[in-house]
């Protein structure tokens, strides 16, 4: 499905091999949390998805986890803003500094979130992963 999704936008998009079962299991184990459902789906299809130009439309598994690991832990983020643990980040805004994320709270909600690097602000872009990467793929 979300290979089919991306390339009624895109030709150029690269798909990679499906994410292993472990390697979905060890960030969510490593995290603390399930991933979104149609998240794993999509990871279950490619482990992450870079376009046309090179940026990561959805980071792999394993970017994912060393990404929010860092965003979680790192001491000098953790001084500067608020705490990252409510959020899933997996994908970026390129050249930007932004990040896209999941909000965990409330579970089960499948709103797209930017956060801003320079405000901290998080604001609600897209109401479903689908809405976000066919917003990506299309400039809106």
């Amino acid at each position: 499905m979300w290979r089919e999704l991306i390339e009624q936008h895109t030709s150029q998009a690269r798909f990679a091999s499906p994410a292993t079962e472990q390697a979905l299991y060890r960030a969510e184990e490593t995290l603390g949390h399930l991933l979104p459902d149609d998240l794993v789906k999509l990871l279950s299809e490619s482990d992450g998805v870079v376009d046309a130009n090179g940026y990561s439309l959805v980071f792999s598994a394993e970017q994912l986890l060393q990404g929010n690991l860092e965003m979680r832990t790192y001491p000098a983020l953790k001084r500067l803003y608020m705490s990252f643990d409510q959020l899933l980040f997996f994908s970026d805004v390129p050249g930007d500094g932004n990040l896209f994320a999941y909000a965990l709270v409330p579970e089960g909600r499948p709103d797209i979130f930017v956060w801003d690097h320079r405000t901290d602000s998080r604001r609600r872009v897209a109401p479903s992963l689908e809405h976000f990467i066919e917003a990506w793929l299309t400039g809106r």
